[in-house]
């Protein structure tokens, strides 16, 4: 036996309606479950609509970033270091070949002029490595940083380069690279002029000789 909700009365347990009041039976408990069901479901609407909140931002700045950095690339890491010396220009089509300078040792650094430099705009010369004789460039970038490298591309095996259109372009084959993201187009890929550190002290640009010395390719 169980007793009416509504009036108190026993009820037998196959009776849907209470004989006293005529009380549908288990209606408080039916709505009590009902209304537990409808107030539960906004609450998990709630939660999701929180977490979208959170998540629809962050993927639309990770998106983003990949985006930009995949059309505008960072500066190559060690150019992004070198000191500047020149005011920013853009290099056009006109192509600008390699000028052979002289150099001499100080030390242990290998040292240029920066006047013979700032007036080609694009050097070389060749160290005597040990036993190897080793191709060194430099050549001030569009925001005018003085960048040296190692005049070799590993993968055609040139070591002559040329400018224009602010990329270098090897004398050799179809590549060619971004002067400041070393970003590749062509054959050759990551094989471009490798950079250097070096430093400007008055008129002089110095390289480190152990830094071309150890250099030992990427192949």
């Amino acid at each position: 036996m169980k007793q009416c909700t509504s009036c108190g009365s026993e009820i037998e347990g196959s009776d849907h309606f209470c004989p006293s009041c005529g009380a549908p039976v288990g209606t408080a408990e039916t709505q009590k479950e009902s209304g537990e069901g409808k107030s539960s479901q906004p609450r998990i609407t709630s939660v999701f609509r929180r977490v979208g909140l959170i998540l629809v931002p962050l993927v639309v700045i990770g998106g983003s970033i990949v985006f930009y950095s995949y059309v505008k690339p960072s500066v190559h890491a060690v150019i992004k270091r070198q000191p500047v010396v020149a005011a920013p220009m853009d290099y056009d089509s006109n192509v600008i070949t390699m000028t052979n300078v002289s150099f001499h040792q100080n030390g242990n650094d290998i040292v240029f002029s920066l006047s013979d430099l700032k007036q080609y705009r694009l050097i070389r010369f060749e160290y005597p490595a040990r036993n190897i004789i080793r191709p060194v460039m430099a050549y001030i970038d569009p925001e005018g940083r003085a960048v040296t490298a190692i005049s070799i591309s590993d993968h055609c095996g040139s070591t002559e380069f040329q400018l224009k259109n602010n990329q270098i372009y090897c004398a050799h084959c179809p590549s060619h690279w971004d002067m400041m993201t070393m970003e590749a187009y062509a054959c050759c890929g990551t094989y471009y002029p490798d950079p250097i550190p070096s430093r400007v002290v008055g008129d002089e640009v110095r390289i480190p000789k152990e830094v071309v010395e150890k250099w030992s390719g990427r192949l």
